[in-house]
């Protein structure tokens, strides 16, 4: 960081006490992710007299302004806060790379994929991502094939290694967009990352979502189809899921959103590689990227993949 954690408090105009550094704790609000574009404090000022006492800080790292629109991300945030969709926001500061939230670490837990095998909470997952749909704030216009076109570009500016069968799923994917883009849908704003962890499970029973660092303007079933990838990976149980978040089933538009749950598989492959190289030592990275990789060449490779891309 750039700036101490107390002096990025004190511009947001936010009280912390002088053993800051023995207050605020690092924490993960997605411990599957390690913190790649950002690191988590759980700060306690100990003085009730100042509000908030308690917040939770989410400061990014650097090197993920290659990737992320931190201020648009930020303004998601703050919108998602205003409404319910997600924890309030107290303060946030795009420059700095500063988000200032209010603190549920003693109070809620992050969401793993056993919670959603519960088609009763999958439901409520799906309706709350659903009131994405109404955000003022989400104005990046994207699609999931734009940001791998985003993210190859900076692979190759930046010298990372990618699977030697890379250009093979890039071809692939890129018939698949041939295809989409030929068809008539509507786009909406929406949160558009799938993964679980950035689902907060409140102990009061509600669900709130985090990180809104790829929400954008898309196809609806772009976001229902990163949800799918995530929670149900095999089409046996995924075709009533579609028909939750749709309201009806329709095999073409299933394996759209099938299609856009595989692209995404290879845009967090990317990301994984990315951090791996500006972040070398961990392997977590690595192994987030190698995993992604390796789900985007089993969906890419299945023998219905052709029939998917006809029935588009």
């Amino acid at each position: 960081m750039t700036t101490s954690l107390a002096d990025s408090l004190h511009s947001l105009g936010l009280f912390v006490g002088a053993d800051i550094t023995a207050d605020a704790a690092p924490t993960m609000a997605s411990p599957s992710w390690w913190g790649a574009d950002s690191e988590c404090f759980d700060v306690r000022t100990g003085d009730a007299s100042h509000s908030p006492a308690t917040v939770f800080v989410k400061k990014m790292i650097g090197h993920a302004d290659a990737y992320v629109d931190v201020a648009h991300a930020f303004a998601a945030a703050t919108e998602a806060g205003e409404r319910g969709v997600g924890p309030r926001v107290h303060a946030s500061d795009a420059a700095a790379g500063t988000l200032v939230l209010e603190n549920l670490v003693d109070s809620a837990s992050t969401a793993t994929l056993n919670v959603f095998d519960d088609d009763a909470r999958l439901e409520e997952l799906i309706a709350l991502r659903a009131q994405v749909h109404g955000f003022g704030s989400i104005t990046r216009t994207a699609t999931v094939f734009d940001d791998l076109r985003t993210l190859s570009a900076l692979a190759v500016a930046k010298g990372v290694a990618l699977p030697a069968d890379f250009d093979w799923m890039a071809r692939m994917l890129a018939m698949a967009e041939q295809r989409i883009v030929t068809t008539d849908f509507d786009t909406v704003p929406c949160h558009g990352d799938g993964n679980v962890s950035n689902v907060l499970l409140v102990d009061d029973g509600r669900l709130l979502l985090l990180d809104w660092d790829v929400a954008a303007v898309m196809d609806p079933l772009q976001d229902i189809g990163v949800l799918l990838a995530e929670v149900r990976p095999f089409d046996s149980t995924a075709r009533q899921a579609f028909e939750i978040a749709w309201g009806r089933f329709d095999q073409s538009l299933f394996d759209r959103a099938r299609v856009y749950g595989i692209a995404d598989c290879v845009r967090w492959g990317l990301i994984g590689a990315y951090a791996d190289s500006a972040r070398p030592g961990t392997l977590e990275y690595s192994k987030l990227s190698d995993w992604q990789f390796l789900r985007a060449r089993a969906g890419l490779g299945d023998v219905h993949f052709y029939d998917r891309l006809a029935n588009l």
